[in-house]
C-alpha cells in the first residue's frame, strides 16, 4: 500500500476518497473513540502518561512478539496506540503496519519515523484487502469492544446487547486480513482471574472483578469467538516488565513470584489458559485452505 503525503487515498471498491496528512490515512469518517484537537494543551500528567507507554511499546515488541514471529513477515499491531510498536518492528527486519481508531494517536503518530505505516481505522473495519499479512497482533483491544466503560476514581463497566456480535466481527476482520496459514494473537487480562491490574482507577492499581461483569473475555469466550479455528493459550511470560504494577506494594511483594508462575506456564502449557493466569495471549491460526 501507498499513500501521498497529503491529499486523499482513494478506494476502488467503495468509490471513497479518505484524508491523508503527513502520510497517515484516515478512513475513521470523523468518528474516533476519543476527542483531541491538536491545538489542545495536554496537561503535564497527560504527558508524563504519555511518555511512560514507550518503554511498554518496545518491550511488548521487542521481548514477546518479536520471538513469535517469522523474520520479515508482514505485521499487522491492530490497536497500536502509540504507534512505536510500528517503528519497533521495522527496525528488527518486520513489515510492519499499525491502526487505531484515536484522534489523539493519529496526532502522535507525527513524531513516529514511518507515519506512512499507520491509519486511523475501526478494527471491525480495516482498510487492507483479504489476506494482507503474515500475522495480527491485538493487544488490550477485544475488552473493550461492545461495552460502555466509566473511569475515574472507580472503574465501572455495562455490557452492551451487540457485545458479542461486535467481538465476533473483530476477531473474523483480524482473520480476513491474515493471510491463510497465518496467525493471529490476541491479548487481554483474563476474565477467568479475579483481580484486574489493568483498569484501576490509576496505572497498575489493582481491581477485584466479578466473572459475570461483562468485560473481561476468558480463553473459552475467545476460543468460542474463533468458531472452530485452531487456538491457543500462550504463557504470557515475559511480556510485561512490571513497571505499573511494580509502584504498589502488592506489585513490588508478588512481581518475582508472579514472573515464576508465568513461566512455568511454558513447561505446563494448559496453566496458560485457566483462572491462575492473569493475563492471556491467545493465538488463533487462521485455516490454510481458502474458504
Amino acid at each position: 500500500m501507498s499513500r501521498p503525503a497529503a491529499g486523499t487515498l482513494a478506494c476502488a471498491s467503495c468509490r471513497l476518497e479518505y484524508p491523508v496528512d503527513r502520510a497517515i490515512a484516515d478512513f475513521s469518517g470523523g468518528v474516533y473513540y476519543d476527542t483531541f484537537h491538536s491545538e489542545e494543551e495536554l496537561t503535564r500528567e497527560h504527558r508524563i502518561g504519555l511518555a511512560a507507554e514507550v518503554p511498554g511499546s518496545r518491550w511488548r515488541i521487542e521481548e514477546f512478539y518479536a520471538h513469535l514471529i517469522e523474520g520479515g513477515a508482514s505485521v499487522l499491531d491492530c490497536g497500536c496506540g502509540n504507534g512505536v510498536s510500528v517503528d519497533v518492528l521495522n527496525e528488527h527486519g518486520f513489515d510492519g503496519w499499525g491502526v487505531d481508531l484515536s484522534a489523539l494517536r493519529k496526532w502522535q503518530w507525527r513524531e513516529r519515523a514511518r507515519p506512512e505505516r499507520l491509519a486511523v481505522a475501526n478494527a471491525l473495519r480495516l482498510p487492507f484487502p483479504d489476506g494482507s499479512f503474515d500475522t495480527v497482533i491485538s493487544s488490550g483491544v477485544i475488552e473493550h469492544i461492545g461495552v460502555d466503560e466509566r473511569g475515574g476514581a472507580s472503574y465501572a463497566v455495562t455490557p452492551r446487547q451487540d457485545r458479542d456480535a461486535s467481538r465476533r466481527q473483530f476477531i473474523d476482520e483480524l482473520l480476513r486480513v491474515t493471510r491463510p496459514g497465518g496467525r493471529v494473537f490476541v491479548d487481554c487480562p483474563n476474565g477467568a482471574f479475579p483481580i484486574d491490574f489493568w483498569h484501576g482507577g490509576e496505572g497498575g492499581r489493582a481491581r477485584w472483578h466479578r466473572r459475570g461483569e461483562g468485560f473481561l473475555p476468558s480463553f473459552a469466550e475467545i476460543n468460542a469467538l474463533a468458531r472452530g479455528a485452531e487456538v491457543r493459550a500462550l504463557s504470557p511470560s515475559r511480556r510485561f516488565a512490571f513497571r505499573q504494577v511494580g509502584q504498589h506494594w502488592y506489585g513490588r511483594l508478588f512481581s518475582l513470584p508472579m514472573a515464576m508462575w508465568l513461566a512455568a506456564m511454558k513447561v505446563v502449557p494448559f496453566l496458560a489458559r485457566t483462572a491462575t493466569n492473569p493475563y492471556l495471549v491467545v493465538e488463533i491460526r487462521k485455516s490454510a485452505h481458502r474458504d
